[in-house]
């Protein structure tokens, strides 16, 4: 007698196993491949900063001094484009063509077009800002600023008030920080030691982003710098560093080295010895000793 066989398919609570099986894998992995993918932005995050930090030391080695916030004949406000630290670094972040294109002598920034292009290095792939920014007239997104100091610009933000009174003042010809209004800080200018100093840090959406054209006018500082003044913490203030990375920040010390800074670091009002954390490294001569953060 010849044996017949039947074929056997899945039954309803096999196909339901098999489904809940796929689930669990599947909730077990995303996270993973997420964690996977933040890392390898903040990687390149910080590979940008190491680039930016060099050309900082090469602009050095070439005019014994970093490139200066931004550059004015006066301090006095008003609507006038002004190139900053961003563009006079432009040649040593492979961007040679553009910065020959620029008019250096009106700083006009015309056409717009010109100042809307995209440098891959000043951008952090965590941000999600587009590559105009439509806070700060419509110019190309830059998501690193440079250390403005210790203390605020003297302008009314708007997640609260500078410690200075708020109006048309005048910008500070001169801060604890390493740019400004025509700064020419140099490596033996950095008393406290440049590996515990602040050069620059990140400047997120959260924080209005910034432009590397420069700034709009000597009242519009944080177009091109950002404070650590109490009140301006990491995440905290428009015109202070901010980021997309979870927990803190990373931040281009003056040596070269690019650190990740919890956004809980201590911070607040104080001079000398009772300066906190957050201004300590901000303050490029206060001579207190910097622990580890």
């Amino acid at each position: 007698m010849g044996s017949h066989r039947s074929a056997r398919g899945f039954t309803i609570v096999e196909l339901l196993v098999v489904i809940c099986l796929i689930a669990v894998v599947s909730a077990l992995l995303l996270p993973a491949v997420q964690h996977s993918r933040d890392a390898a932005r903040r990687t390149q995050c910080k590979n940008n900063m190491k680039q930016i930090g060099l050309a900082f030391h090469n602009y050095h080695d070439v005019y014994q001094s970093f490139s200066p916030g931004w550059t004015q004949h006066h301090p006095q406000p008003g609507p006038e484009t002004r190139y900053g630290w961003s563009v006079f670094v432009l040649p040593f972040v492979e961007q040679a063509p553009l910065y020959q294109r620029m008019d250096f002598q009106t700083q006009r920034a015309e056409p717009l077009q010109l100042f809307q292009s995209r440098i891959p290095t000043y951008r952090c792939p965590e941000d999600p800002s587009d590559e105009v920014n439509s806070q700060r007239g419509q110019f190309g997104t830059l998501n690193y600023s440079v250390n403005f100091g210790p203390i605020a610009p003297p302008r009314l933000v708007e997640n609260g008030l500078a410690e200075f009174w708020p109006g048309q003042l005048p910008t500070p010809l001169k801060t604890d920080g390493l740019a400004f209004l025509n700064s020419k800080i140099s490596i033996r200018d950095i008393l406290d030691g440049s590996s515990n100093t602040f050069l620059a840090g990140e400047r997120s959406a959260t924080g209005g982003a910034a432009i590397w054209m420069g700034v709009r006018g000597n009242d519009f500082e944080t177009d091109q710098v950002s404070a650590c003044a109490p009140g301006h913490e990491i995440n905290k203030s428009e015109a202070g560093f901010s980021s997309r990375h979870i927990g803190g920040a990373h931040f281009l010390m003056c040596d070269g080295a690019v650190r990740f800074v919890n956004e809980g670091i201590a911070s607040g009002p104080g001079v000398d010895q009772q300066m906190p954390m957050y201004q300590r490294l901000s303050h490029r001569a206060d001579g207190n000793v910097v622990d580890d953060f």
